[in-house]
């Protein structure tokens, strides 16, 4: 009786042992370690990892597993473009990319040396077509190259705004053209990269926005909320009106009208503050003559503002030139950066003051690349993370891509993205100029961005 007693006891305590071992992220190691050690796989590996078991899958879902890997430094940065696919009688026909519900899944998709040759013309735009558009994902810490586009429909709309939310790991695509009837939509598509419960990243369909609308001012503001306003609407009427969208209750508000009418417009947020800012934009009356002031929504009074000699250049558009940098948080400094014609760059030192506290500074006009081509390059910014050695001046790189040249021989690295290709800065020179690195772009990929965000996952 007292050996059955003594056996029950031994099963019992082996029976707790292996569920201890079932509870391990990896059985015989430490939480601790495992930790160390799932952090370190790139992130086109997550979806198989998720596969491996519940505790996995559950972990790598989790907002604090991408936190842990910005804290030890083994997070990627990925660039997001909104790009017209390549028409089906174009040289780069043997080279199509596949769609993956997954775009940075490691048995798929494309890298700076490998293009897949496989004959699927239907996932290039017919030669008369209107032009199908889909989400290009750039991961900038491996240097790979990636297609996206939700599995319903043909494609994304025309000329979509594209939004990250950095602390959720979702990334938006908002309004823009019907690919059909050319006429605005309201469409919402969120991808989430990480907060799936699946093997993969998915795509899901968002509410509508209230007013169907393009071209027009976007911006994250705090965590979870997204502000639009102005664009145009079906009969390229330039708009006023703003609505402001919560992700997590997946509905929409309408705002207070703006005090002008705004197409073409860019909008602004700066980390830590309350205001939306719309930039420049022009009137019905006024096509692509862009105004020089602009106008910031304050969540907390509810009341847009006019700031007059905010955008110095009346013939260029700031959409997708200018983004938002924050230099020093404590001071609520930040930097615009411009691309655009280099007859309209300048050293300008002006200063407008918005009020008592807030004060706007153009601090420097930034040239561009040589082999950038075009006046109105697409440009976003993300902050440096697990980068090691190396002087940089501001924590922060700059993304910039123009489309559309032809290719030939180069003098560029790469030898072959002569007039086209994309760019990172990397610290600065010397002569305190800024550093261009060229990033290969492949043919399928070289169309022009309409629209841009960045993501660090």
């Amino acid at each position: 009786m007292e050996k059955t007693k003594t056996s029950i006891i031994k099963l019992q305590k082996a029976v707790e042992d292996d569920q201890k071992q079932l509870q391990q992220l990896i059985p015989g190691l430490p939480d601790e370690i495992s930790m160390e050690c799932l952090v370190r796989v790139p992130y086109q590996f997550h979806s198989n990892m998720k596969s491996v078991c519940h505790t996995w899958q559950h972990l790598i879902s989790h907002p604090s597993f991408y936190q842990q890997r910005l804290k030890s430094g083994t997070s990627e940065h990925l660039v997001c473009l909104v790009q017209p696919l390549p028409p089906i009688n174009d040289s780069t026909t043997a080279t199509t990319t596949e769609y993956d519900d997954n775009p940075l899944d490691s048995n798929s998709g494309n890298n700076n040396k490998t293009t897949k040759n496989e004959d699927k013309q239907e996932q290039q735009q017919p030669i008369h077509s209107p032009p199908q558009y889909a989400l290009s994902i750039y991961n900038a810490t491996h240097n790979i190259w990636q297609r996206t586009s939700p599995t319903e429909g043909s494609g994304i709309p025309m000329f979509c705004q594209c939004l990250a939310l950095p602390s959720s790991g979702k990334l938006l695509l908002l309004g823009g053209w019907d690919p059909t009837t050319l006429e605005p939509v309201p469409h919402v598509f969120i991808m989430d990269f990480i907060g799936t419960t699946g093997a993969t990243c998915n795509w899901r369909r968002g509410a509508s926005m209230s007013v169907p609308r393009s071209f027009f001012a976007c911006a994250v503001i705090g965590s979870s909320k997204v502000c639009v306003a102005g664009g145009h609407d079906s009969l390229k009427n330039a708009l006023r009106s703003a609505e402001i969208y919560d992700v997590e209750t997946d509905q929409w508000k309408m705002l207070p009208d703006m005090i002008e009418e705004r197409d073409e417009c860019q909008g602004l947020t700066w980390e830590g503050d309350s205001k939306f800012w719309v930039v420049s934009g022009y009137g019905t009356e006024s096509q692509g003559q862009f105004r020089s002031d602009a106008e910031f929504y304050d969540l907390y009074s509810g009341c847009w503002s006019k700031v007059d000699g905010v955008w110095p250049f009346s013939s260029a558009s700031p959409r997708g030139t200018t983004t938002a940098v924050c230099v020093n948080r404590d001071k609520h400094q930040s930097l615009w950066f411009l691309g655009g014609d280099r007859q309209q760059q300048q050293q300008s030192r002006e200063v407008v003051k918005v009020s008592d506290t807030i004060r706007l500074e153009i601090v420097d006009s930034i040239p561009l690349p040589n082999c950038i081509t075009g006046t109105t390059p697409c440009v976003t910014t993300f902050d440096y993370v697990g980068q090691e050695g190396g002087n940089h001046k501001n924590k922060h790189r700059l993304f910039v891509m123009s489309g559309g040249g032809g290719r030939g021989s180069s003098t560029l690295a790469c030898g072959e993205c002569d007039g086209e290709g994309a760019f990172i800065s990397d610290g600065y020179s010397n002569d305190g100029t800024i550093k261009w690195n060229h990033i290969h772009t492949p043919v399928e990929f070289s169309g022009f961005p309409y629209s841009a965000s960045s993501l660090i996952i």
